[in-house]
């Protein structure tokens, strides 16, 4: 006897908010997120303060971090780690496109064919570019639009494009 799973929906998960709050949905698929070590957040916060400075003296933008939520579809929803817009989000809506920088942290719990994932629905609905931190390797994988990536190592800098003219992240600053 063949066993038919039943998808769970984005409404159902909002109509239930306690029992599905540290959940992601995956085209349907809940997947409880873990907690992380304090590694993964100490990093969150060095990257969102980078990107924060910079704000500050450029008058660029929001910073957005902390699990925010983001749904594209009525069987896709995620919590992102870190993110950074050109404008300011309505305060008390939930995105339906990516903005144009995601970033995700990568820790121990985390299934890496659920993240590309997450990078390709990023990519899909708008993102610039996205960021795949590995905190062990002491490296960032960036992704763009045109399906291509680059790994970034301790020694490198990431220099996004003119659309966040003047942002730098140096790896050793953020690694170190």
């Amino acid at each position: 006897m063949e066993t038919t799973l039943t998808k769970l929906t984005v409404a159902e998960m909002e109509a239930n908010p306690a029992k599905w709050e540290r959940f992601e949905l995956y085209k349907g698929e809940p997947l409880e997120m873990t907690y992380t070590k304090p590694n993964h957040a100490r990093i969150l916060m060095r990257i969102g303060a980078k990107i924060q400075n910079w704000i500050d003296s450029s008058c660029k933008g929001a910073v957005y971090g902390g699990e925010g939520g983001i749904k594209f579809a009525e069987d896709v929803r995620y919590c992102y780690d870190l993110a950074w817009s050109d404008t300011r989000l309505p305060e008390e809506e939930i995105p339906t496109r990516s903005l144009p920088l995601m970033v995700e942290i990568v820790s121990d719990g985390n299934d890496i064919n659920k993240l590309l994932t997450k990078v390709e629905d990023y990519l899909q609905f708008g993102a610039r570019e996205v960021w795949l931190v590995y905190p062990a390797r002491k490296s960032i994988q960036v992704y763009f639009p045109d399906n291509t990536a680059r790994t970034f190592h301790i020694e490198d800098t990431i220099t996004p494009g003119d659309w966040m003219k003047g942002f730098s992240l140096v790896l050793k600053d953020l690694f170190n």
